[in-house]
Order: C-alpha cells, then sequence, then structure tokens
C-alpha cells in the first residue's frame, strides 16, 4: 500500500517538473519575442528622433 502511494507520489512531481519545464520554454520564448519586438520598436523611435532633429536643424 505504502508502496502504491509512493509511486503515484513520483508520478506527479514527475509530471509538475515536466509541466514545469514547459511552461519555462514557453515563457522564455514569449519574453524573447517581446524583447526583440522592443528593441525594433526602439530603434524606430530613435531613427524617428533623428530625422526631426535634422529636419529642425535644417530649418533653423
Amino acid at each position: 500500500m505504502i508502496g502504491l502511494i509512493l509511486s503515484e507520489v513520483i508520478l506527479f512531481a514527475v509530471a509538475a517538473c515536466f509541466g514545469f519545464g514547459i511552461g519555462w520554454r514557453i515563457y522564455t520564448m514569449a519574453a524573447a519575442q517581446r524583447r526583440e519586438t522592443a528593441l525594433r520598436e526602439t530603434e524606430q523611435l530613435r531613427s524617428a528622433l533623428t530625422e526631426a532633429q535634422v529636419r529642425r536643424a535644417r530649418v533653423s
């Protein structure tokens, strides 16, 4: 009886570790995508600011 309970505990522990691993992988993939999007957006904003500064300098 104790062996049966112990085997269930081990099964649930393995399933929990497996689920945690899958969840962590999905989280890191999503975080990498968010980071890439933020970097791209920052670069676009920097280039727009540079262009605006150049246009303003030409007008002055």
